[in-house]
């Protein structure tokens, strides 16, 4: 019977935050007690080579209020590229499984968002040294995971799906019903196994991981939604420059007047911006190296999709292509404006020569 089976894991929930262009991550070991992420493990034949490039350091925050009768602690993992996840974990013990969309409700029910954020606002005033250009974005990312390291009776993934299958749409979509036949098939789309008796089931805020070696796992979907916030972050700041500057294209042309450059502070802001943003979006994609078809990478790439991650990045490539025509165009109304003023230039110091040579003849 499925009413029988019993699960132990934990429960985590993450919520990612921009805090700032850069982090210092020795500063950061120098103003308050952290520890660099542990490495990827090779637990399931991962190579060496699949390793942060410049491993978070993790900070303890402390304690969290039961989730049905378990105190949580609450975590903060920083990126050097300006991040910070808020991590929120309770332990499972002996948890009936039929009671799984019912814990799930109680998580979704809980203002973790809002004391997340204190959590963040918190750090930027402890680490502002550590980081460069110091601000809060509004933006905010979540995303949990159940994790199921035992089942007793055991069962393999397969007949956990079998028997379960319902129950953990359910979970993944914070439902009290069950969903229909399509919402269910649609939440369990994305899964992946090594073994005959783990899985990992990714879907759009939220995934179930039923394995004894989940830890690797949970790092890379906390990563994911940490690319997702930077990608969103990113995105929102080039609409914000688009919106602002695409006025000055439909402007008259500029009057030759010597020297003017009234463009000049909106080109370099154009240049500042492409650059930062195409570094910023090198330096999350390559924070953690996942190549070839391998376990974490095939995670990472089925929550990709559920991330819309592709779409984020087609996005932001447009938008990035948008600002260069707007510095190219506005570049080539300056130069065509210096230009032209530079001939002025030279037709009035021939007239002036001219009537000078006149001026002479007369006298």
């Amino acid at each position: 019977m499925t009413n029988s089976h019993t699960c132990s894991g934990q429960v985590v929930a993450f919520f990612a935050f921009d805090l700032g262009y850069e982090i210092s991550l020795e500063g950061v070991q120098a103003l308050i007690a952290s520890t660099p992420l542990q490495p990827i493990s090779r637990k399931k034949r991962t190579p060496t080579y699949l390793q942060y490039s410049n491993p978070p350091q993790v900070l303890i925050l402390g304690e969290i209020g039961p989730l049905e009768t378990r105190t949580g602690q609450i975590t903060a993992t920083l990126f050097d590229f300006g991040a910070v996840s808020i991590g929120y974990r309770w332990p499972l013990e002996e948890t009936p499984m039929s009671k799984m969309p019912v814990l799930s409700q109680h998580l979704h029910s809980l203002d973790l968002e809002a004391h997340a954020k204190l959590q963040a606002e918190s750090l930027i005033e402890k680490l502002s040294s550590a980081i460069t250009r110091p601000h809060l974005a509004p933006l905010i990312e979540d995303y949990y995971i159940f994790v199921l390291d035992r089942i007793q009776p055991s069962l393999s993934s397969h007949e956990l799906l079998e028997q379960y299958r319902a129950s953990i749409a359910q979970v993944l979509r914070f439902e009290d019903q069950p969903l229909s036949t399509t919402q269910r098939e649609e939440a369990l789309q994305e899964q992946v196994s090594y073994y005959e008796d783990d899985l990992a089931i990714m879907d759009w805020n939220a995934a179930l991981i039923y394995d004894r070696d989940y830890s690797d796992t949970i790092s890379v979907l906390e990563l994911l939604n940490i690319e997702l916030l930077e990608a969103r972050y990113i995105d929102a700041r080039l609409d914000r420059v688009i919106d602002d500057y695409e006025g000055l294209v439909k402007r008259r042309p500029l009057l030759p007047i010597p020297l003017r450059t009234p463009y000049q502070s909106v080109i370099n802001n154009l240049a500042e911006l492409r650059i930062e943003s195409a570094l910023l979006s090198e330096r999350v994609d390559n924070s953690l190296k996942l190549i070839g078809d391998l376990y974490l990478a095939r995670v990472h790439t089925a929550a990709g999709r559920r991330f819309y991650l592709q779409d984020w990045q087609t996005s932001i490539s447009r938008k990035l292509d948008i600002i260069e025509d707007l510095y190219r165009l506005l570049t080539d109304r300056v130069n065509t404006a210096q230009g032209q003023a530079l001939e002025l230039v030279v037709i009035l110091l021939i007239l002036i020569e001219i009537i000078l040579a006149v001026v002479r003849e007369w006298h």
